[in-house]
């Protein structure tokens, strides 16, 4: 729209430029004409000089008439004879003229005053005030020219003007398509990027998770059994109102405590090694473990399109398992569902519950997933739902250079 504007107030000013450059020319030749009474009818030889200094100095070429007017709308010359006398309504731009400025325009010809020259469709008018010794405006000279010319000017300044704008959008355009295919290589660029540095990190996570299973299952796990067996085959050989005995058995159920509670997170820590199964089964291994352990109905669906990448994968089933424990810590909620699908050019996953909703700022789980979608060129976004609740919503792009893996 600027572009537009622009376009049409340059034509507009060179309009302006083009009659001002002409009414300058034409009242310098007018200030060379000789005076012409106005204060009493001229006689025959007044206007036969007068005539004669017009025809030889203003008509001809693009000047086509000549009048001059007194304050009260008549015509004291002209070169069309049968105008002289004749009186007028004045114009506009006439009136400006008496007031004192020189006046301009292109008349449609459409007042009396034009009805000669009606054939011609359009003329340009000039108006020059004419003033006395004393500088009193006695009488205004019009002159009307032929507007061919200056529409051919226009023309060819109006077209100049919207080719350049034409020429300057267009190499416009082409730059900012050239930095949009910049920024977007940068920006695919800088993904893949964060997607090596984020698969780096998951890789040395899920590494030293498997090397802290192995290690209390092996280091502390079978120590336990060893621990429990020997407690258990102490008790066999005393009797059992020994006072020993009692103290034995406390033993033993501490040890067993020690080992359920070993079991319960050593199976979460697998739980979070799911991932390398594939997407569909550590979704479904995480919605089973929460309903081993808690009275939750939560059930989960996927449905993938295109597979997404590792880093991808992973990032999902994070964000997913980071939802799912808010709401079985926060959210004080019945039902959930987990729900994972490709929408257009982006996979999406909801984990959305009909608990209390959301009602404090996010906490450092959340901030962590939403920065690690972010770098992948997604988002994460947790609301309310209208029906009560809260709706964990995530999404990421495709996965950049072809990556599937």
């Amino acid at each position: 729209m600027l572009t537009v504007a622009l376009g049409f107030s340059i034509t507009a000013a060179a309009e302006s430029h083009l009659l001002e450059a002409r009414a300058t020319q034409v009242h310098g030749i007018v200030s060379q004409l000789p005076p012409l009474v106005t204060d009493r009818p001229p006689t025959d030889a007044e206007l036969a000089i007068y005539d004669v200094a017009v025809r030889t100095r203003l008509l001809g070429g693009e000047t086509e008439r000549v009048k001059v007017w007194i304050a009260d709308g008549t015509i004291v010359y002209s070169d069309a004879r049968e105008l002289m006398g004749q009186q007028f309504t004045l114009s506009a731009t006439a009136l400006r003229a008496f007031a004192g400025s020189t006046g301009t325009g292109i008349s449609d010809l459409a007042d009396p005053a034009h009805e000669l020259s009606r054939s011609e469709g359009s003329l340009i008018e000039i108006y020059v005030p004419v003033q006395d010794v004393a500088g009193e405006i006695i009488s205004v000279v019009e002159i009307e020219q032929d507007v061919t010319a200056l529409n051919s000017a226009l023309r060819r300044i109006n077209t100049n003007v919207w080719v350049s704008i034409a020429l300057g959008v267009g190499v416009l355009g082409l730059f900012m398509g050239v930095l949009a295919v910049a920024r977007a290589r940068s920006l695919n660029s800088r993904r893949r990027q964060a997607e090596v540095l984020l698969r780096s990190s998951f890789a040395a996570q899920e590494d030293e998770r498997r090397r802290v299973v192995g290690a209390l299952h092996d280091d502390i796990g079978q120590p336990l059994y060893r621990l429990l067996y020997g407690l258990e085959g102490s008790r066999a050989k005393i009797a059992s109102d020994h006072p020993v005995a009692d103290e034995l058995v406390r033993l033993e159920d501490i040890t067993r405590t020690i080992d359920k509670t070993l079991r319960r997170e050593l199976r979460i820590l697998h739980e979070g090694l799911a991932a390398d199964a594939g997407l569909e089964a550590a979704v479904s291994d995480l919605v089973e473990l929460t309903r081993r352990e808690t009275d939750l109905v939560i059930e989960a669906s996927v449905e993938l399109a295109w597979n997404p990448s590792a880093v991808q994968r992973t990032a999902l089933y994070r964000a997913a398992q980071e939802a799912v424990t808010n709401v079985r810590k926060h959210a004080d909620a019945t039902w959930a569902r987990v729900r994972i699908w490709t929408e257009r050019d982006r996979v999406m996953l909801d984990v959305e519950d009909d608990g209390r909703g959301v009602h404090r700022d996010p906490g450092l789980g959340l901030t962590t997933t939403k920065e690690r979608f972010e770098a992948l060129g997604g988002d994460v976004v947790a609301s309310g739902r209208p029906s009560g609740g809260t709706l964990f919503r995530a999404w990421l792009p495709p996965p950049t250079g072809g990556d599937q893996s």
